[in-house]
């Protein structure tokens, strides 16, 4: 039986477990949890972006050997997870 636990999850528990031991000596920031901001386009300037109010899109077109790459952040819990998509395009050389 195999067990998901997404990578976000893993690096708040271990930090938690950290810091209750050790809160002096180590400590645990987490990516991307500035609610009020949405995360920067990771790969530059996308070529077309759609915002809502818990996600955004980033699409990058022709990204690499004739696929678009779409980066989508969503609020998950109190961070933003970002998930990406790559599709075929065959208008890419």
């Amino acid at each position: 039986m195999n067990i998901f636990i997404p990578v976000h999850l893993l690096k708040y528990f271990l930090c938690e477990i950290i810091n209750n031991i050790y809160p002096l000596f180590l400590s645990c920031e987490k990516e991307n949890c500035d609610l009020k901001y949405y995360p920067n386009p990771p790969y530059g300037n996308p070529d077309d972006t759609i915002h809502s109010e818990n996600s955004v899109r980033y699409l990058y077109v022709c990204y690499n050997s004739g696929f678009n790459r779409a980066v989508t952040y969503e609020i998950v819990g109190e961070c933003w997870e970002m998930y990406i998509d790559e599709d075929y395009n065959s208008n890419c050389n």
